[in-house]
Order: C-alpha cells, then sequence, then structure tokens
C-alpha cells in the first residue's frame, strides 16, 4: 500500500469521525433541551456517547452539597444500586484529581496508572486495555462535577479530540444545570413572596373584618377589601398594574390575576379613557 492510499483513508477515517461527533453534539443539545428530568437526561447524554462515538461506561459526578465528596449521579451500564455506593474524596483517584485542579485528565493505559483506582471494574469486566479520560463540569470558576468515559486502548487514537467532545458536552451540561438553578430559586422567590403577601393581606383582612359594616358574608366583605386595597393602589399609580404590583409589594402576575378576578377595570385609572 502506498504512502499517498494510506494518508488518503487516514483523512477520512478522520472526516467520517469528525461527522459522527458532530451528529452526536447535536443529539446531546437536544437532549439537554428538551425540559427532561435531569438524571433521566443525564443517562440519555451517556448512551449517546456509547452509541454513537464508542465512548464507554461514562459517568457523570456531582459534588455534594457540603462539598466533602463526589458523588455518582448518573452512569452508564451499571446498576443504580452498586453506582449509589460509590463515592470519592476530592483529591482521590483521576476523578478526584479533576474535581481538584479544574484540569481533564488522559490516562492512556488505564494499568499503567496508579490513580486509577477501578471502582466500576471496569478493567476486570472487558479484560482488555483501556485508555481514561475526565473532564471537570464547571460552572464559572466552580468545578461542580465530571464526566468521564473510557475506551478500548488504540495507539493511533487521538485522545486529545475526545477530550474536546467531553468538554463540549460538560459545558452543555453546566449550563442546563445553571438554568435549571436559576428557575428554581425563581420559583423559590415566587413562593415565598406569594406566602408573605398572603400573610400581610390576611393581617389586613383581620384587622379591617371586624370593622366592616353591613350585610354579606364574611367572605364577601374579605373581597370587597381587597378590591378597595387594589383599586386605591390603581389610583395612585395610575392604573399602572407593573407599579400597582410595586406599591402593594406584590407580583405583577398576582395583581393581574386578582383584578381580573374581582372584575376591576383597570385602564379606567391610567386616565386616558376616552382620549
Amino acid at each position: 500500500m502506498s504512502k499517498d492510499t494510506t494518508f488518503w483513508q487516514h483523512r477520512e477515517r478522520g472526516a467520517l469521525r469528525h461527522l459522527e461527533q458532530l451528529d452526536a453534539l447535536c443529539g446531546i443539545s437536544g437532549v439537554l433541551s428538551a425540559g427532561a428530568e435531569r438524571q433521566d437526561a443525564l443517562y440519555r447524554v451517556l448512551d449517546l456517547l456509547d452509541k454513537d462515538l464508542g465512548l464507554n461506561r461514562g459517568t457523570i459526578t456531582l459534588l455534594s452539597p457540603d462539598g466533602r465528596e463526589v458523588r455518582i449521579e448518573a452512569v452508564h451500564d451499571l446498576s443504580e444500586q452498586k453506582s449509589r455506593n460509590i463515592t470519592y474524596r476530592i483529591g482521590e483517584g483521576v476523578t478526584g484529581q479533576v474535581m481538584q485542579t479544574g484540569r481533564a485528565a488522559i490516562v492512556p493505559r488505564v494499568s499503567r496508572e496508579p490513580l486509577f483506582l477501578n471502582r466500576f471494574e471496569r478493567w476486570n469486566v472487558t479484560k482488555e486495555e483501556l485508555s481514561f479520560i475526565c473532564v471537570p463540569i464547571s460552572v464559572g470558576d466552580d468545578v461542580i462535577g465530571t464526566i468521564s468515559v473510557d475506551r478500548p486502548f488504540d495507539e493511533s487514537a487521538k485522545l486529545d479530540e475526545e477530550v474536546r467532545i467531553l468538554t463540549v458536552v460538560a459545558a452543555m451540561i453546566a449550563n442546563g444545570m445553571r438554568v435549571r438553578r436559576e428557575a428554581e430559586i425563581e420559583r423559590e422567590a415566587l413562593a415565598d413572596e406569594n406566602l408573605r403577601l398572603r400573610q400581610d393581606l390576611e393581617s389586613r383582612i383581620q384587622r379591617a373584618a371586624s370593622d366592616t359594616a353591613g350585610n354579606g358574608s364574611f367572605k364577601d366583605r374579605v373581597h370587597l377589601f381587597e378590591r378597595d386595597l387594589i383599586v386605591d393602589a390603581l389610583k395612585r399609580c395610575k392604573g399602572n398594574l407593573a407599579a400597582t404590583a410595586r406599591d402593594l409589594k406584590a407580583t405583577p402576575r398576582i395583581i393581574r390575576h386578582r383584578v381580573k378576578e374581582l372584575g376591576i377595570d383597570y385602564k379606567r385609572y391610567s386616565g386616558k379613557r376616552g382620549k
């Protein structure tokens, strides 16, 4: 076989590998943006890495809430019961080192790496030499986890390329987790604000209920009192719902809902009616 033929064969294999990597990244992006439960999405990511790129036994770890150890969040081709019992300390083994340093690690031959702990018994199962790759999952400057894979050892394999692919996947995972966390914080803040508003309103109602004269049920009097509060605020804010929400220390969403429920025509207080 001529050198020219070998050269073109290598180029063709390289181009094919790049296409496989692009297809896999597109699939992973779709999985992470689909809105599935976090752990289900991570399992599907690892499955795509295995089936599309031959990156086997993928593992995603996350830092524990107290920051003392690294826990398994998702692992491909291993029972959940077994993976639940596996943890790492920061700095322990290859995974712990990646967590500690925030730098990717490549182990060309796991049999020659004393830091490779083999807690998943990959080496025992495959009975073949393996290469191991682990990269950090980071949000800003904080390392929150790792993603790692192994593959059969191949002297000609370009492991740096696999690192680049895993780094992109890690960034996708980190972004998805950041977005989810921000949404959780927003929901928690909204729930806290709703609770505070409800307690404040109930306190006002209890103080005013004893002073409210006239017939009608207690519920009717409560609604009337609430309506008067909102109408007074609308007048002060010239019908602006956002300003009214601030005035009443509520959210615009709550004010819009109550205005609709109580049949209040907020536009009449804007000063633009009839012009």
